[in-house]
């Protein structure tokens, strides 16, 4: 046997192809010869032989009638609900059917008191819970069945919603309204979204089954509840319209006003309960005038939950949409700021809104609650805390009245004034002669009449010319001075028509050099004046 050097072992080691395995030769593919794709002409024969077959004619048939079955139609007396229809789902699906046969499973069974378990789950089914979670969901649902609440979680709840939702044959669904009515209630301080979820939820529940909730309890909160709901109408069973829903309705939050703070509790109590009753008297029974009409709704009901296809429907609801009118939303903010104007006047502050979309029938009923809550807010004579105090400032600086004014010594001393000036005079007005009316006047003995005369005329009036903030409307052009009084006199629109000028713009113009002034309009919608200034505008312009 030969040897290998150690030198050849080495190079055969790193030689690759040597350890590689030999690869088959290959063959050559044979070639095949294409088929022939030449035309060929078929020629049918009119008349059928044995061999052929004849393919029958097909008849036309009639479309097929699309038809949609209807579990339940009802129609209800009162609300903003008129007609509900319930159809079955039109899909058939598997997927929630085992948490259903798991509900059922654990129906009637309980635990005994044992201590809380937190549990999360995006949607929470029995067969999630480890055995103490479900141990506890057990009891819990147990005390909640007694009516005593208490501690648990937000899966908890979803849970035991699910299976009211699904178990209408175990859980009367009369019962079942009830139900989560009261759980609703008992944990939706604790859990705030709870509002949002069971709002839509138990509307579902109640519209399937032609069903009530505890009204008793819900009316606590059903009309926050209809601000954040997609079918508000529901929640609003007396057909009237809640304060909730119209601060949801209004573009303005009477709660951001610089007022606000130092007044809360007068604008808490009176704006609410205002505005409900100037809607249930003017709003209500005029929708239409707001272009407010019954229209179709459709519905899925329980978006978002567990249900099983027994117990999921198509809801189609024909309401009254309150949230959906431009118009509405247009008076609702109006009227909310003219019940702030109102409270404004009552407290002595003289900005005011400029509210628009609030007929005159409206503007009077709001004022009509306000006279009986604060009548004295129309006098002109009522005064802020500042303004008294500034008023007693003033009065320390003011010359003491001592009666009747003496005409001979205020001759005399108008005479040493002349004495004084004659003696700091330095000559440079050579013009200037010594009068002897002085001399005269002092030596003549005044009659009794004209002594009577002069104190009558040197008695002062109390206020002469107007001062203030109000000067600025001697300061006006002289036509808008002319149309501010003609405004007095109930004539504004007709000075400007006769002038060829437009309303609006006058009314504007002054309403401009107003608010530089005083920081307000003066000139209200109606070309009437605003009622705080009447009397500052009489005085200055002559007409008292």
């Amino acid at each position: 046997m030969a040897r290998v050097g150690k030198e050849d072992a080495m190079d055969k080691f790193w030689d690759i192809e040597e350890l590689l395995p030999s690869r088959p030769a290959k063959k050559p593919k044979k070639l095949t010869a294409f088929p022939d794709t030449d035309a060929v002409e078929v020629v049918f024969s009119e008349k059928p032989t044995a061999e052929e077959v004849r393919i029958p004619e097909r008849k036309p048939q009639a479309p097929e009638k699309k038809t949609s079955a209807v579990l339940r139609e009802y129609t209800l007396p009162s609300g903003f609900i008129r007609k509900v229809t319930v159809s079955p789902w039109p899909t058939v699906f598997n997927f929630y059917t085992k948490f259903r046969h798991d509900a059922i499973r654990y129906f009637d069974r309980e635990h005994e008191p044992c201590e809380y378990v937190y549990f999360f789950s995006y949607m929470p089914q029995y067969d999630q819970m480890t055995l103490s979670q479900l141990s506890y969901y057990l009891y819990w649902r147990g005390e909640i069945r007694r009516g005593i609440y208490i501690k648990t979680d937000i899966n908890y709840l979803f849970l035991y919603t699910y299976e009211i939702i699904n178990l209408p044959d175990r859980i009367p669904p009369k019962k079942g309204a009830i139900e989560l009515s009261r759980l609703w209630a008992a944990y939706r301080e604790d859990f705030g979204y709870l509002d949002k979820y069971l709002g839509e939820w138990l509307c579902d529940y109640c519209l399937i089954h032609k069903v009530e909730p505890d009204w008793v309890t819900l009316d606590c909160f059903a009309g926050e509840v209809a601000s954040k709901v997609s079918m508000p109408e529901f929640y609003l069973h007396g057909g009237d319209m809640t304060w909730a829903l119209m601060q949801n309705i209004s573009a303005y939050e009477y709660q951001k006003s610089k007022y606000y703070p130092d007044h809360a509790k007068e604008f808490d109590f009176h704006i609410p309960r205002a505005m409900e009753q100037v809607a249930k008297s003017h709003i209500m029974p005029r929708l239409a005038d707001y272009g407010i009409e019954p229209m179709r709704v459709l519905r899925d009901s329980f978006s978002g939950a567990v249900a099983c296809h027994d117990v999921k429907f198509k809801i189609a609801v024909m309401c009254t949409p309150l949230r959906r009118s431009l118009d509405l939303k247009q008076a609702v903010t109006g009227m909310v700021k003219l019940c702030e104007n109102h409270l404004r006047m009552a407290f002595g502050i003289k900005s005011r809104f400029v509210p628009s979309g609030v007929s005159g029938e409206l503007k009077t009923a709001i004022s009509v609650y306000f006279d009986t809550v604060y009548p004295e807010r129309n006098q002109r004579k009522k005064k802020t805390a500042q303004a008294l105090e500034e008023e007693r400032y003033m009065a320390l600086y003011e010359p003491e009245n001592k009666g009747p004014a003496d005409i001979s010594r205020a001759l005399e001393i108008e005479a040493a004034a002349w004495e004084t000036a004659e003696l700091l005079d330095t000559g440079e007005d050579d013009n200037l002669e010594d009068t002897p009316i002085l001399e005269s006047v002092a030596s003549e003995p005044i009659p009794e009449a004209l002594t009577e005369e002069r104190s009558e005329s040197f008695s002062l009036p109390e206020t002469s010319m107007p001062d203030g903030d109000f000067a600025f409307i001697l300061e006006m052009d002289a036509f808008l001075r002319e149309a501010l009084s003609a405004a007095v006199d109930g004539t504004f629109d007709a000075f400007c028509r006769k002038h060829g000028k437009m309303a609006e713009m006058v009314r504007g113009a002054i309403n401009e050099q107003a608010t530089g002034a005083i920081g307000d309009i003066i000139i209200e919608e109606d070309f009437s004046l605003v009622s705080d200034y009447e009397e500052d505008i009489f005085h200055i312009l002559g007409r008292e």
